[in-house]
């Protein structure tokens, strides 16, 4: 088995693992990144609208800070969005000065890269600015398990091609590997986004919260075939949104706030999705929108929607999208997990975000603790001893290949359909308990299939296991925290307890493990007395309240 050791590892080639990479190497440390796919693609980052929420010319701090916590819905972590708040403004300033592309409107940085892709020039600058630091990469891996323990980092992956096992030693490891949209049917994330970070960190050791909330934009596109390419407010707010009997959908369900795509993102998902349970398909009619109109995105996504989708011509059908988590890793300021030696940043970190995100904080986040973590890596990378690694690393493989190996068993394309099935229908905008109980059912059989597999596996078929092994449990953990939290509160909708409910749940849950099962508690807001014994909740597992499967 090929072996490589580095001071420190990153994992993901996102904004955020780029920049903490960019940080080890600027501090004199050696530096390798880890990705599944080639340097920067197959990120959220490429994927984005390439938008930057924070000061750099129109933005003060307080509005950013308002807006976030606003967003948030009590559940913010101060200490994150104190850091976020203070360091924005210098890290798009970096960016600028780093070569980005970009166009300021109304106080926001946007990146200026090829439509539909814009965020492809912040990886384009991020790259640059890496590789000329001396920042390492390996490309093309599959991370089956990591672990950290006396000052040594081991990650054991895959390489499809050619298929062999690759093993990986560092002082320090920053995981930044993104979220996990592509578990849900419906997302515009990239398809292999599936959240093994947040499992991969929860087998390390690491603490996970806030799972529960998850976002989801409303207006998507849904044709057949056609991409889920979310469409602007700018644009979706000058369209008429009407079910397939021509029920305007605003005024059903009395939405009065505009531009609702934005200011009642969550409950128009909500009243979308009933309308599509019922059997009715909504359609966003643009065929009355001017040139002028079609032309004030500043981003091309006018363009895009006249000549793709020919949404001048003929009402677009859609539907909401799977986007983004708020929740993940437990970190503080620098992007310390509860783990010596494990950092992480970006999209798999929780906390910073609470119940609900604004647009742009997402690549701002990424920045700005990708920085953080990656400085504070370097410095314990500086102090840390590696003697164990080879006793980790055999440690790691008795671990993660118990030499079960079956008969024939489902492929991972169907299994990941069926787990995608399970999280949209049951776990997405709309939940209760019947639903989330049946969908934990069905994943935990999912992830008992991918321990299977044939004696004459191909590259593929492990790789592709292996993904969906990690994946499942990130579904469990996404499934477990919302059955746990009875209320409704930001992105978490709950049919069962439509309301929010501040007495009891002002608070978070968060998830780790005992003897290698998940242990869930809440853990109340500062200065809140959600969930004390005089309300019935008490800080005791969560796992012994909620029913059992």
């Amino acid at each position: 088995m090929e072996h490589f050791s580095y001071d420190v590892i990153v994992i993901g080639c996102g904004a955020a693992g780029l920049r903490a990479a960019i940080a080890v190497a600027e501090a004199g440390r050696s530096v390798c990144i880890l990705s599944k796919a080639s340097q920067g693609l197959g990120t959220s980052t490429v994927m984005s609208r390439g938008h930057f929420a924070g000061t750099r010319t129109g933005w003060t701090r307080e509005k950013h800070l308002e807006a976030t916590l606003k967003a948030g819905r009590g559940l913010n972590q101060a200490d994150l969005v104190d850091a976020l708040i203070q360091d924005a403004p210098d890290r798009l300033e970096e960016m600028v000065r780093w070569g980005l592309s970009a166009v300021t409107e109304k106080g926001q940085l946007y990146a200026l890269g090829p439509p539909p892709v814009w965020g492809k020039e912040i990886v384009r600058c991020l790259l640059a600015a890496a590789k000329g630091a001396g920042v390492q990469f390996r490309s093309g891996l599959t991370v089956a398990g990591i672990r950290i323990a006396d000052g040594a980092a081991g990650v054991l992956s895959y390489a499809t091609e050619p298929g062999r096992w690759i093993r990986f030693s560092s002082r320090t490891l920053v995981l930044a590997t993104g979220g996990a949209g592509a578990l849900f049917l419906r997302h515009d994330n990239p398809h292999r986004m599936l959240g093994e970070g947040y499992a991969l960190a929860l087998r390390a050791g690491a603490a996970l919260q806030d799972m529960e909330f998850f976002q989801f934009l409303p207006l998507a596109v849904a044709e057949p075939g056609k991409m889920h390419f979310p469409i602007p407010s700018t644009i979706a707010s000058k369209g008429r949104l009407i079910n397939s009997r021509g029920e305007e959908i605003l005024d059903k369900y009395e939405i009065r706030e505009r531009p609702a795509d934005v200011l009642a993102r969550d409950r128009l998902s909500q009243v979308l999705m009933y309308e599509m349970r019922t059997g009715d398909s909504v359609f966003l009619d643009l065929r009355g929108v001017s040139e002028k109109g079609w032309m004030e995105d500043a981003l091309g996504s006018g363009k895009i929607l006249q000549t793709r989708f020919r949404a001048a011509r003929d009402p677009l059908r859609v539907a909401p999208t799977a986007h983004f988590c708020m929740g993940g890793v437990c970190i503080d300021p620098q992007g310390r997990t509860q783990v010596s030696g494990l950092y992480a940043a970006g999209e798999v970190t929780g906390g910073l975000h609470g119940a609900n995100r604004i647009a742009g904080n997402a690549l701002t986040e990424a920045l700005v603790f990708g920085t953080r973590a990656g400085k504070a890596a370097a410095l314990e990378a500086d102090a840390s001893s590696p003697s164990r690694e080879k006793q980790i690393q055999e440690e790691m493989i008795h671990s993660l290949f118990p030499g079960r190996r079956h008969g024939a068993s489902a492929r991972p394309a169907e299994l990941k359909k069926s787990l995608q099935k399970f999280l949209w229908e049951d776990g997405g905008i709309l939940r209760k308990k019947e639903g989330l109980l049946r969908a934990m059912k069905g994943v935990e059989q999912i992830r008992g299939e991918t321990f299977d597999l044939p004696p004459q596996a191909t590259p593929p078929e492990i790789q592709g296991k292996l993904e969906l092994r990690l994946a499942a449990e990130t579904a469990l953990l996404i499934l477990e925290a919302a059955l746990s939290r009875e209320e409704s509160r930001g992105a978490h909708f709950r049919e069962d307890f439509p309301a929010e409910n501040d007495r009891l749940w002002r608070g978070h849950l968060e998830v780790f493990l005992i003897a290698g099962k998940p242990a869930w508690s809440f853990k109340p807001v500062p200065g809140s007395d959600a969930g004390n014994q005089k309300e019935g909740l008490s800080s005791r597992a969560v796992s012994d309240l909620k029913p059992k499967i």
